[in-house]
């Protein structure tokens, strides 16, 4: 009986010790490691891509291309996606998962690297298909990476409507002109244009342009697809923002004044948290708008707050530096992995108001009598504020999945009332854009607890800018005290 040939898309079993390595850590296979181990419920894509990075070592252009190809691949995986599909035979889902990443990382650098010739980009994907699957593999992604770059009619085209069919944008003013048509037509079908144009699904381009209309939902797309800048949080205790603009020159890394004021924008971040600065806890990355709810909570020395999902602690020790580091922070979480490194990035800071408490023993250890001047509330949520720096969310949204968190939200929330106190205030906060997780959240708080009223709140939208520093991601918070 003869043996049946394989597919030239389906892996070979190869084991790790049969595959060619390069001599040192390349992006592209630790991209590649990356983007094959992404799954719901793990961590984002940046902090596997930077994992990844920790532990292969690799040189600091090596680690600034990885991020961009992990990050890049998955803002755009649907536009490529839909690109590829129409030059597989057989189907894109009968390719092999990882294959799957190899084809999106070539397409990725064909399409939308400047700085990256395209036969190295073929070459290497290639390569690695011959890795993972053997010659078959690799003849298969040679041709269709090949084919792709055939259908390619100009790289760099400007957006026109007369084209807006057959053209990727790659910003707000150039894209990739292809040969045939590749993406809905915006007049008939908007919807279908933006969700494809910038790989978001139809069910998200949907619900916002139901809530904010078109024109606002175009800037949350276009959002979705930048590359954000890294903002640096000055530590007051520590630092001026001028003063860490000139202690990160010294370095070599350029900074400026986010538009905010209160903030220095990092337009190129490569190694920032390598950097002697972040060692000496001169700073902390966050956003403008992740800053607003605490900096819209009148904090003063010596008040007691309890941080109810401190997380990684951006927000505890945000408050702690408003406070002069005197007073009580106290930090309390689920997850103790993430207390312990909340504790080193406070020492980090030189911060000693920090008390950690995991969430199961905090009714037990909150301090006795009345004190207690704030609850923070920055609940888990969607994250669909964020999607330029937590991409591979988009992905994952789904309706009953949104109710889920709605209903851990409002658990939340009442337990925030019943540990209150009588002066208390809470602050609640989300990175969402979803009404369910925001507005109706609170107008249900205050039904059920008409002991609290809501004294103000605000919805942030993403905003495209031209300028980094003008860089702002999407968020909503809401001020609540005691009814008189």
């Amino acid at each position: 009986m003869t043996r049946q040939a394989r597919r030239p898309h389906q892996p070979a079993k190869t084991g790790p010790e049969t595959r060619p390595k390069p001599d040192r850590p390349q992006a592209r296979w630790l991209a590649l490691r990356v983007l094959a181990d992404m799954r719901p419920g793990r961590r984002t894509a940046r902090q596997s891509a930077e994992e990844a990075i920790g532990a292969a070592g690799p040189d600091t252009r090596e680690t600034a291309l990885t991020i961009e190809l992990v990050m890049g691949v998955l803002r755009h995986k649907l536009a490529l996606v839909k690109l590829l599909e129409p030059l597989v035979p057989r189907g894109w889902s009968r390719i092999n998962h990882r294959l799957q990443h190899i084809l999106l990382l070539g397409a990725y650098q064909l399409i939308f690297l400047d700085g990256i010739p395209s036969y190295a980009a073929v070459n290497e994907a290639v390569e690695q298909a011959a890795a993972e699957a053997g010659p078959g593999a690799a003849r298969f992604v040679n041709a269709l990476l090949r084919n792709l770059q055939r259908s390619i009619e100009n790289p760099r085209a400007p957006l026109d409507p007369a084209t807006a069919t057959r053209i990727l944008p790659i910003d707000a003013a150039i894209g990739c002109l292809f040969r045939r048509p590749i993406l809905p037509d915006p007049v008939m079908d908007p919807i279908g244009y933006l969700s494809m144009a910038t790989s978001h699904p139809a069910e998200l381009v949907h619900r916002w342009t139901e809530t904010f209309g078109l024109e606002p939902t175009h800037r949350i797309c276009w959002s979705g697809i930048g590359r954000p800048p890294v903002i640096l949080r000055p530590n007051p205790l520590r630092v001026t923002p001028q003063e860490l603009i000139g202690r990160l020159a010294e370095e070599g890394i350029e900074a400026v004044i986010s538009a905010c004021g209160k903030a220095v924008c990092v337009p190129h971040a490569g190694g920032i948290h390598q950097s002697t600065a972040f060692r000496q806890g001169l700073f902390q990355a966050q956003d403008p708008t992740a800053m607003q709810p605490v900096l819209h909570m009148d904090l003063q020395p010596g008040q007691v707050v309890l941080d109810l999902c401190a997380g990684l602690g951006t927000k505890a020790t945000q408050m702690a530096e408003i406070m002069g580091d005197r007073g009580t922070v106290i930090a309390t979480d689920r997850d103790e992995e993430k207390l312990a490194r909340l504790t080193e990035n406070a020492r980090r800071l030189g911060l000693t108001s920090i008390r950690c408490v995991r969430l199961d023993r905090l009714e037990a250890e909150l301090p006795p009598g009345e004190q207690l001047d704030w609850i923070l509330l920055d609940v888990p949520c969607s994250n669909t504020g964020v999607l330029a720096r937590r991409p591979e969310v988009r992905y994952r949204f789904s309706g009953p999945g949104l109710g889920r968190l709605v209903r851990l939200q409002r658990d939340l929330l009442e337990l925030a009332d019943r540990l209150a106190r009588t002066h208390t205030r809470l602050m609640y906060a989300t990175c969402s854009l979803e009404a369910e997780e925001n507005g109706e959240n609170c107008s249900w708080f205050v039904r059920r607890k008409p002991a609290w009223h809501v004294t103000s709140q605000c919805l942030m939208l993403p905003e495209p800018p031209a300028e980094p520093q003008h860089w702002r991601d999407g968020g909503f918070w809401a001020r609540f005290e005691p009814s008189p």
